[in-house]
């Protein structure tokens, strides 16, 4: 309309206006401000590279960029950047890390000073750091000598050498050679008392410059977890290699002068490094329970709606970085008094990178008696992040769930609406003539049997289903499963190591015990008291000690660990038993 009246319109364009001057984008000030520098080693040789990662953490959506001061002495690459966001309890979190690799053409120490970074009225400031570049390589890890360095050693470097209480400390295992090996070198397991070990994946092989040598590198990384606090030990670390070395012939016109090659067997040691491990500061929250690292936690629930005496399964998922086979899972409760029964926890651990991470999963099933409904409470997760030296708990939304009566069908409908008539009668007989609104007799046979086969496979499906969600089936299933893995052969059988994983999650999954992450007799205490006989916890025992010595055992004497394997299929057969 052009000559209408246009005053109704006038509050809409204010409120429009008002939106858009709302949604302009304002400058955001991080309330937090936090900034970690990290070196992945402490020691190289010269022209080793190493990587600095600098991270940068903020709440809130505005952070600032890095700018790496001037290092006398040290080439500054710029390798990669990565981001990532968060939203926990209401707050958004960003955080960027940045990568540089840095060089060193001469031997000593270098100083990388601490710098700051500011948002707003926010700073932040990251500590100091020392990088240690060497010329050669100490005594303790040489082998061959050679011009232009040693043609083989060993060493062993690690990315951190002070850490809290189970925080992760990631060491490496590096073999450097510039001559032929026959096989894959093989790694003793280093001496490690007062950690809880992990290996970060398949030893990894490369090319690179050591000074003015190149050498192959292989390389194995371990992540190391204290137990206890003081001052701990990790190494000395062997490893056995067979070297292929050429012998010249004598006599230049034997066998055309080609020079004769022998196999020779060597073991080459690296140092021994100290860490010195703090205890967590005071103050932790009630429910922290020891797990260090940086977590998340996702709470689930399979529905909402169900018939009184049929389960409802809560799933609590922690993802992250960190000891996850040692944190404890979060409590889960309910504000209806019902039967609860507690699943197995199940770990997976991704061990690609620099660090272990993962998922560990645990269902909770209640089972409430009566119609109604039920709330299951906020869960709560506490664990201590060293990169920000300050405990942190996430806490989950209450969930509501409704119990019908048991066997009824579904929710309850209200009454249906008066329909007019389906068709007008007629006057008249024939095919013009009245119209019966009564269905044929055949009609309605075939209409009742489908409903009566419809009705049928609905009650089978909803049977199978609750069988499915049924908290002993379930353990009944895994065991099978686990007596399934265990049962291959050639190829297909699961290694010394996987061996032992099983045998851990078979005993928690029978016993309804946690025992992943724990020595073995500490664990073998709690399945006893859990239930397990006396003689098949000493037998378990026993059985996984050997297992994790077969794990990191050379690759010839690993044909011995037949009879441990057969040890294990037992006991999970009369877990099994047991069970039943």
């Amino acid at each position: 309309m052009v000559n209408g009246d246009r005053r109704p319109l006038i509050p809409w364009l204010i409120l429009t206006l008002a939106l858009a001057l709302a949604a302009l984008p304002c400058p955001v000030h991080a309330e937090q401000l936090t900034v970690e520098a990290e070196l992945d080693r402490q020691q190289v040789l010269v022209g080793e590279p190493a990587t600095l990662a600098i991270t940068i953490t903020a709440e809130g959506l505005d952070v600032p960029g890095v700018k790496l001061p001037l290092i006398a002495g040290l080439d500054v690459t710029p390798t990669e950047q990565s981001q990532g966001f968060s939203w926990m309890n209401g707050v958004i979190s960003r955080s960027v890390t940045s990568t540089f690799a840095l060089r060193a053409n001469a031997p000593g120490d270098y100083v990388i000073p601490s710098f700051r970074v500011r948002s707003g009225k926010k700073e932040a400031q990251t500590q100091q750091l020392v990088l240690h570049v060497r010329a050669t390589m100490p005594r303790a890890g040489a082998g061959f000598g050679g011009e232009g360095g040693p043609e083989l050693f060993a060493r062993l470097t690690l990315d951190r050498t002070r850490v809290y209480w189970n925080e992760g400390v990631t060491a490496r295992f590096t073999l450097y050679s510039r001559v032929r090996y026959e096989g894959a070198p093989a790694w003793d397991p280093p001496d490690a008392p007062g950690f809880w070990t992990e290996v970060l994946g398949p030893a990894r092989t490369g090319r690179i410059r050591v000074g003015d040598a190149e050498y192959e590198a292989t390389e194995m990384r371990v992540e190391y977890f204290p137990t206890r606090t003081g001052r701990l030990k990790i190494g000395p670390g062997r490893v056995h290699a067979q070297v292929v070395r050429q012998i010249p012939v004598p006599d230049p016109w034997s066998a055309l002068g080609m020079p004769e090659t022998q196999v020779e067997d060597i073991e080459l040691t690296t140092e021994q490094l100290a860490v010195d491990v703090v205890p967590l500061p005071k103050g932790a929250p009630a429910t922290f329970r020891g797990a260090v690292g940086s977590y998340d936690l996702d709470v689930t629930v399979d529905r909402a709606v169900v018939h009184a005496r049929e389960p409802v399964n809560v799933a609590t998922v922690l993802k992250g970085e960190g000891n996850l086979a040692a944190a404890s899972d979060p409590d889960v409760s309910s504000t209806l008094p019902s039967r609860r029964y507690a699943g197995a926890a199940s770990t997976s651990l991704e061990r690609m990178g620099l660090r272990l991470k993962g998922e560990r999963r645990r269902e909770t099933s209640f089972v409430p008696e009566r119609p109604g409904s039920f709330a299951i409470l906020p869960v709560r997760f506490s664990w201590f992040d060293p990169e920000q030296g300050r405990y942190r708990t996430q806490v989950s939304d209450t969930i509501t769930v409704r119990v019908l009566p048991p066997g009824s069908g579904g929710e309850a409908l209200g009454p249906a609406a008066a329909l007019g008539p389906t068709a007008p009668r007629r006057s008249t007989p024939g095919a013009g003539g009245s119209l019966a609104l009564a269905p044929p007799v055949p009609a309605t046979v075939v209409a009742w049997g489908s409903l009566l086969a419809y009705l049928g496979v609905l009650t089978g499906l909803g049977v199978r289903d609750r069988s499915m969600r049924d908290p002993r089936r379930k353990r009944e299933r895994e065991l099978e499963a686990i007596a399934r893995e265990l049962a291959r052969a050639g190829t297909a059988a699961p290694t010394p190591a996987r061996t032992a994983v099983l045998l851990r999650r078979a005993a928690e999954t029978r016993f309804t015990a946690d025992v992943e992450g724990l020595p073995a007799g500490e664990a073998a205490a709690r399945l006893t008291a859990a239930g397990m006989p006396a003689d098949d916890a000493a037998r378990w025992k026993e059985t996984l000690d050997r297992l994790e010595q077969l794990a990191y055992a050379p690759p010839d004497a690993r044909g011995t660990g037949g009879s441990a394997s057969d040890v294990a299929a037992d006991l999970v057969r009369r877990f099994r038993e047991g069970l039943a």
